[in-house]
């Protein structure tokens, strides 16, 4: 029996676009939980829920929530206000990350990490925008982001809305794509094109890059969990000396962003020069068959189940 005692629950579901991803992790964490000998509970977790939650009484809980409540703090604040451990970020931790342009602000004003430059605008302003359909509307997000540009929401995961806009007259569809939600902010954003990676962070130690070649565009929600061909090569292909460096901002980023309670997953593009650029982090990372952070851990020597107990012993 493994040494992590206690009513354990994973905490699944929610009402975000994310929730069948969401729903995919949790059982693959309770299972793999229950293969180190953890008995563990699973929990569909909707905001109407909390009173029958609470009345469960758990006495720790793993957070395998993507998006809205479950990943901007929400969660993280009940837990705590109830005295219950839970793993990952802490309330504000979570809802920095949660906000793509807020956690650039802060990467790129305390540390040396490169981020690309974008344009925020909020959703009704964006759809207004669209409405209006004046002739020239984007000019000013046109010159200076330039064409190819990424649109997306700046508070959603898992390539919810985003789109590679590659001519101007795709811009009017994107943004309306972005604006998943009424509060949305739409996220206009330099496009770096070259490498896609992504460096998994456990309690503030990176374990490793993942390069990611996708056959679409770029690395989309199709390509993330739809498709099978898909690459993945972990270390990546351009060379140990630039996973290191890769690594040392993946921990840069964490600590400025206070992620280094369990596992975040820190996703960066890097340019032809290898020039890497922060995107964003990801405070409960995907854990399915085609997720990113076991396929870092394993080639870092943790096996999935090993990985799930330690992220579960940080539980606080």
């Amino acid at each position: 029996m493994n040494d992590v005692q206690g009513k354990t629950v994973v905490l699944l579901g929610g009402e975000s676009a994310e929730r069948e991803v969401s729903l995919n992790s949790g059982r693959c964490i309770a299972e793999a939980l229950r293969g180190e000998g953890i008995e563990v509970e699973t929990f569909d977790w909707l905001p109407e829920r909390m009173e029958a939650f609470l009345g469960r009484k758990y006495g720790r809980v793993y957070i395998a929530l993507h998006g809205g409540s479950g990943e901007d703090g929400r969660v993280q604040s009940m837990l705590s206000l109830a005295g219950i451990p839970y793993t990952g970020v802490r309330p504000s931790a979570a809802a920095n990350g949660m906000d793509k342009h807020l956690s650039k602000i802060i990467v790129r004003g305390m540390t040396d990490v490169p981020v690309p430059e974008a344009v925020i605008m909020p959703a009704r302003e964006a759809l207004k925008v669209v409405s209006e359909g004046a002739s020239g509307r984007w000019n000013t997000i046109v010159s200076k982001l330039g064409i190819p540009m990424i649109v997306k929401p700046a508070r959603n995961g898992s390539s919810v809305g985003v789109t590679l806009v590659t001519e101007a007259g795709m811009l009017d569809k994107a943004v309306r794509d972005a604006c998943v939600t009424e509060d949305e902010l739409v996220m206009f954003e330099q496009y770096v094109s070259g490498y896609e990676l992504t460096v998994a962070v456990l309690n503030g130690r990176a374990l490793g890059v993942c390069q990611i070649i996708p056959k679409n565009a770029f690395y989309d929600w199709d390509a993330k969990y739809n498709r099978d061909d898909t690459e993945y090569l972990t270390p990546s292909s351009l060379g140990e000396a630039f996973d290191r460096r890769l690594c040392e901002m993946a921990e840069k980023v964490a600590r400025s962003l206070s992620c280094t309670h369990g596992v975040v997953r820190a996703d960066f593009l890097a340019d032809r020069s290898l020039n890497p650029y922060f995107l964003e982090i990801n405070t409960v990372p995907g854990m399915t068959s085609h997720s990113l952070v076991p396929k870092i851990a394993l080639q870092a020597g943790m096996t999935f189940g090993q990985l799930c107990v330690e992220v579960l012993q940080g539980a606080e």
